[in-house]
């Protein structure tokens, strides 16, 4: 029930003789100890002024009443009270010079991996939020590890708060369903009971409170609603819950993730700033990760105005939010973008007496890295090793607080050596990191191995984790997850197996990331393969370790890539009915996507049904995947009927909805429903993109209706939507198809950069982007106007000049020149015979389309001894 901070619970523990002889006291020593022991009680939040006032007050007390008993002869009660006033003044005096022991002592409990945690913070890691504290898909609760604590949180004292769990759960359960004004009456009830109190963290009763507001916070965010997750964070904090640095880092980053760019940004960074304020002003403790995110994303560059204010406030709150705000501020690209500024950040920071001198020069060797300044990292860390041997000492350090090296300092260094390629240095790094006893050999290799995984370095990692095998060291399993990564980053899903089963061989026990990492490279492997996750996933249920959503969604996508409907519902089915994993809208889009790979729309139509039935909403992907089903089997009807129920459940149809139903009236080449439903995309106010308007240009094509085409051509760049070289292929094409050769050939001499004129109607006043270059379907297209009609002169002209671009023949090429031959009149048959005979001498591939025509042109037996010439058979349904 206190201010979590330890002075408060040794203040406490030193009054408790002075409480259990209250009643024996007389005088101000007795009101004295009535007072503090009423108060420490009572009293929420103490301010540390507080505290030593109250430890000052108290002592003075004692020290005025034995003055009146030994200098005046004044006593107010019997012999006894005196030898119970000198035991209660030892134990102050014991109390006072702990607490100034632990203001001077270095911690070392713990350090290791708070740095660690400090560390990912430091590089960005994207995937924290995948790390976040939760629900697992089993329903039980997860550890709760909170980064980067204050030592109040460090220190807390043994009586905790707890949730009911059941009360956690159904409040996220809530949020995941859309309830979000059920989810919010749960969370004020729960609120207004208020923790209750377990004393055996051995056998908690629940989630303890600031991890079970860090899980309502999150679960709130994963809707959407920033405002409404703020709001949450606040009434728990005007509850009296302390709100750990990571969950106001997670508002503050869904504010300023969403003021990237557009109306509002600066409203959303404003309010970023404003949600740190409130939680400040609460009794919150921001973490470094808070105020980094406050100058590196709320504060505009510059600004420093503000960036004083907000330092003036950490520095009034006491040396550690001063020093977790400089942490913060130096490791900002915002507010020091360059080691120069950040080394004048350290300065101020050493001068206002910030401690954790540790992390500040880590802050300080991360800006080098990240400037790429790797001497001068190397500097810094030298620096901290010299005044760790006592052969130098740094700015700001003082007898009483030594700066060393931390896993975090030799960390940054190796990975920067290692993505440089210099394994040399990180050798040695990794030797002065083990020598220097900073963490147990174990965390070293697994260091080094992290560092070689997290640079692509397979081979190496591979290499220390050989050896940390044959020296006896066991990597933790970590070590084992970013080489793992790594192999799935270089898609060799086989290798990420190997590892794996490595793993469990060596007795390290993997964890769901393990699995998750290695089915997900088979997910995205180039080679396609459905069986690896399926065993992956037997694998995980053989160790007990439970698949979780990610596990499901990564596996029956793995399946959809390589279109095994069957394998994909297995996997589904089964992590579905264990009871302990809840199917996403990913997990039955990936299914969905499975199906119509293997061209069964009825199945996928059942999966959409499917996730309505089970609560799941479904998303615009899961309706436009069915949709472009429908629209390559040219079923518009079917594809409409999709759209209708669409807009009929709320979704709102995106760009992609709408080509796809354009790109079902190509199918059927019904110009006029294309584009009834490309108004229709407008009118919702949807900007059309070069994909929407390439599908609109093919109908027109399909149809041969080029003055259709080269209107829709000049909208498009009405629109400033840049065509590219498919909406021109499609415009030749339309002339082709209309049969208006020379304006298909005036199209490409305008992708050449030739201004020529149109010979029918006006010229449109269409320009080519610079970057928009024919290709040989440019070429191709054009040629085939004058094939269609036996211009073989026009044909060879056209494809002269595709070669002098660098372009040979292909076979589409091939064909449409021999097609120009054949219809020609008379027929072409030597020049077909010649050209055919050069075309096989470059190793050109033949297909059976050519041969097709050759034959046309040539006649059978003529064709048949050629064929034989250059020891080639026709096939036997030619």
């Amino acid at each position: 029930r206190f201010a979590g901070s330890p002075t408060v619970l040794l203040i406490h523990t030193a009054l408790a003789p002075v409480r259990l002889q209250t009643t024996s006291m007389s005088g101000p020593l007795a009101r004295a100890a009535a007072f503090c022991s009423h108060a420490l009680e009572r009293v929420k939040d103490f301010d540390s002024s507080i505290l030593w006032f109250l430890m000052v007050a108290s002592v003075a007390s004692i020290v005025l009443r034995l003055l009146d008993e030994f200098i005046f002869g004044m006593s107010e009660g019997d012999g006894d009270s005196t030898l119970t006033e000198w035991c209660a003044f030892g134990a102050f005096v014991a109390g006072l010079m702990f607490v100034t022991r632990r203001k001077v002592k270095k911690p070392t409990s713990g350090k290791n991996k708070k740095n660690m945690d400090t560390f990912a913070d430091s590089r960005g890691d994207a995937q924290r939020r995948s790390r976040k504290v939760g629900l697992s898909g089993s329903g039980t609760r997860r550890l709760v590890q909170l980064d980067n604590l204050s030592p109040a949180e460090e220190q807390a004292p043994t009586q905790v708060g707890y949730f009911e769990l059941a009360d956690v759960e159904a409040i996220v359960k809530a949020c995941r369903s859309g309830e979000m004004p059920q989810a919010e009456g749960k969370l004020r009830e729960l609120l207004q009971r208020g923790p209750h109190l377990a004393r055996s963290e051995a056998e908690p009763k629940g989630v303890q409170a600031t991890a079970g507001v860090h899980m309502l916070v999150e679960a709130c965010l994963d809707t959407g609603d920033v405002d409404r997750a703020c709001n949450w964070m606040q009434e728990a904090l005007g509850s009296g819950i302390r709100a750990a640095g990571r969950t106001i880092h997670a508002v503050m980053d869904a504010f300023v993730s969403k003021a990237v760019t557009g109306r509002g940004s600066e409203n959303r960074r404003q309010r970023a700033e404003q949600a740190l304020s409130a939680a400040i002003s609460k009794g919150a403790q921001p973490d470094a990760n808070c105020y980094h995110c406050l100058f590196d994303r709320c504060l505009a560059a510059g600004d420093s105005n503000k960036v004083e204010d907000w330092l003036e406030r950490a520095a009034n709150r006491g040396r550690h939010d001063s020093t977790q705000a400089f942490v913060g501020l130096i490791r900002s690209r915002n507010q020091a973008p360059t080691h120069q500024q950040a080394e004048v950040w350290l300065q101020r920071a050493t001068q206002a007496g910030a401690t954790h001198l540790t992390h500040l020069y880590n802050a300080v060797i991360q800006v080098c890295v990240r400037t790429n300044n790797l001497e001068r990292a190397t500097y810094w860390l030298e620096k901290m090793e010299e005044s760790a041997n006592g052969k130098g000492v740094l700015p700001g350090e003082t007898a009483q607080t030594r700066c060393s090296p931390d896993i975090v300092s030799y960390s940054l260094i190796m990975d920067a050596c290692a993505q440089r390629g210099n394994m040399h240095h990180v050798e040695r790094w990794f030797r002065q990191m083990l020598n220097s006893g900073v963490c147990t050999e174990a965390i070293c290799y697994s260091n080094v191995i992290k560092a070689h995984s997290r640079a692509g370095d397979t081979t190496g990692a591979t290499k220390w984790l050989d050896e940390s095998v044959r020296r006896g060291v066991k990597p933790d399993p970590s070590a084992f997850n970013a080489l793992i990564a790594a192999a799935a980053r270089a898609g060799n899903p086989r290798m990420a197996a190997r590892i794996l089963q490595q793993m469990l061989t060596d007795g390290v026990e993997p964890d769901t990331v393990s699995f998750n990492s290695v089915i997900n490279a088979y997910a995205k492997s180039e080679e396609g393969d459905a069986h690896g996750p399926e065993r992956m996933v037997e694998l995980m249920c053989q160790h007990s370790i439970e698949p979780d959503v990610v596990t499901l969604g990564a596996a029956v996508h793995a399946c959809a890539r390589v279109g095994d409907k069957e394998r994909a519902e297995t996997i589904f089915k089964r992590i579905v009915a264990r009871g302990k994993t809840t199917p996403d809208a990913i997990c039955y889009n990936a299914l969905i996507n499975a199906s119509v790979k293997a061209h069964d729309i009825a199945a996928a139509e059942r999966w959409l049904d499917s996730m309505l039935v089970d609560g799941v909403s479904p998303s615009v992907v899961s309706y436009t995947t069915v949709l472009h089903a429908h629209a390559r089997s040219g079923n518009i009807e079917a594809a409409e009927r999709g759209m209708e129920m669409m807009h009929k459940n709320g979704i709102a149809a995106n760009v992609v909805s709408y080509s796809a139903l354009i790109h079902a009236c190509v199918k059927i080449g019904d110009v006029e429903r294309a584009e009834k439903w490309f108004s229709q995309m407008r009118q919702a106010g949807i900007q059309a993109n070069a994909v929407s308007y390439s599908a609109l240009l093919d109908v027109c094509a399909k149809a041969g209706d080029w003055t259709r085409a080269e209107r829709w051509l000049g909208a498009m760049q009405e629109d400033n939507v840049a065509p590219n070289v498919v909406c021109f292929n499609n415009v030749i094409d339309a002339c082709t198809k209309g049969s208006n050769a020379r304006r298909a050939e005036a199209w490409l001499r305008r992708l050449l950069g030739e201004e020529p004129k149109m010979n029918v109607g006006q010229d449109p006043p269409i320009e080519v982007p610079s970057e928009v270059v024919a290709t040989r379907q440019s070429f191709t297209t054009a040629a085939q106007a004058y094939a269609s009609f036996g211009g073989y002169g026009d044909v060879e002209r056209i494809f002269s000049d595709m070669q002098k671009f660098g372009m040979d023949l292909d076979e589409f090429s091939l064909t449409v020149l021999l097609s120009a031959y054949s219809r020609a009149r008379p027929r072409q048959r030597e020049r077909a015979e010649t050209v055919f005979k050069e075309y096989v001498a470059s190793g050109g591939k033949i297909t059976p389309p050519p041969l097709r025509v050759l034959r046309a042109c040539l006649g059978a037996p003529r064709c048949e001894r050629l064929l034989d010439q250059l020891g080639m058979k026709l096939p036997a349904c030619q």
